[in-house]
């Protein structure tokens, strides 16, 4: 099988007409276990994608000392505004700026501070939000935008068993209830304030990194709201990297490595970067990862999902799993999800992981 130079379209709204719906779920499988990436269009939250993507610029605009009272560093969730070069991916600082958010408003009831319980139980937390006297409408329009994708992911979800011909149901069991969020804004490249920061360089050094080579570590799936510049680029068959060209109103879904636990490694994540815009170009992204439990074990997928086996396509990405960044949860030194996750978050945010993760924060970005 070749390997794909474009991603699918997959139109979910073909799923509410009997006559479609068939040719619908062959297009489904072949899209996620052939080429791992693809558009979604028709998905019925157009219009609370048109509106979040308006407001994103706006968020940046705002004073400092405002994005600053709503900074990450003030919570133990990973949630909250990240500035300019205080993420890391693939050992290399990100050129964006960003706010995350969760779907949460409570944290982990099961949480304590004390060594009995697992750390990762902090990750699960309410997020800081601009007030409305310093951006009307801020926390409203995030709120409604993860609700409405919530919908979506919830329905893709149910489409994606039927296409191996499970109940629609089968995977809904995973789903934790901290999905996440971020708002990204990628500036116009500086060579010398990147190579200052630490940052690196793509396709031979021709571009700039905006996000390294990684696969997505929040979720079972990621859907990416693009605006009109571009930049993002998936990895595949042979090694190759495909831009994701913005559609209008599409979303980019990618596997995260929640799903490839859930299949024991044979869906494999898929692997991505961003390479950051031309002079004098801002790029925004609006990429929502959809959760799966934390407390996920490689026991519960053994003993849960033994059924699927023998109903997904062998791999045919060999030669791009043998240039492919490894992902987290398949190694066997984490326990859980949350491990592995825990793990992610600490060596991208290391400020965070400073304040709230000591312990992590040692072993993990000792070296």
């Amino acid at each position: 099988m070749s390997a794909f130079t474009s991603l699918p379209i997959i139109d979910i709204s073909l799923a509410d007409n009997p006559e479609t719906k068939p040719k619908l779920l062959q297009d489904l499988e072949h899209a996620l276990f052939r080429v791992g990436f693809l558009y979604l269009i028709n998905h019925g939250i157009e219009q609370e994608a048109r509106d979040i993507l308006e407001l994103a610029p706006k968020s940046f605009e705002v004073p400092q000392a405002e994005k600053d009272a709503v900074a990450m560093t003030t919570n133990p969730h990973f949630v909250g505004y990240t500035a300019l070069g205080m993420e890391y991916t693939a050992q290399h600082v990100d050129i964006r700026e960003q706010y995350d958010f969760g779907s949460a408003r409570d944290p982990d009831p099961l949480f304590r501070e004390d060594d009995t319980v697992e750390p990762w139980r902090r990750l699960k937390g309410p997020s800081p939000y601009l007030p409305d006297s310093v951006l009307p409408g801020f926390e409203k329009t995030v709120t409604t935008y993860i609700a409405g994708m919530e919908r979506v992911a919830s329905r893709l979800l149910d489409l994606i068993a039927e296409c191996l011909n499970l109940p629609p149901e089968t995977f809904h069991q995973f789903e934790a209830d901290m999905n996440r969020l971020k708002i990204v804004k990628y500036p116009p490249p500086k060579a010398e304030e990147i190579e200052k920061a630490g940052g690196a360089f793509l396709h031979g050094g021709s571009q700039f990194q905006g996000v390294g080579p990684h696969k997505d570590s929040s979720g079972m799936f990621t859907f990416v709201l693009q605006d009109n510049v571009g930049g993002l680029e998936v990895l595949n068959q042979a090694g190759e990297w495909i831009p994701a060209t913005p559609l209008q109103d599409s979303f980019v879904v990618n596997i995260a490595q929640g799903f490839e636990a859930l299949t024991g490694g044979r869906c494999g994540a898929t692997t991505h970067q961003v390479i950051s815009p031309s002079e004098n170009v801002t790029r925004y992204s609006i990429p929502y990862f959809h959760s799966i439990r934390l407390d996920l074990t490689k026991q519960d997928i053994d003993n849960q999902l033994s059924f699927i086996k023998g109903r997904i396509p062998e791999p045919s990405d060999l030669k791009k799993r043998a240039v492919d960044v490894p992902s987290e949860f398949i190694q066997p030194q984490y326990k859980t999800f949350g491990d592995a996750h825990l793990r992610n978050r600490v060596v991208s945010h290391k400020d965070v992981a400073k304040i709230w993760y000591p312990k992590q924060d040692a072993i993990y970005n000792s070296a």
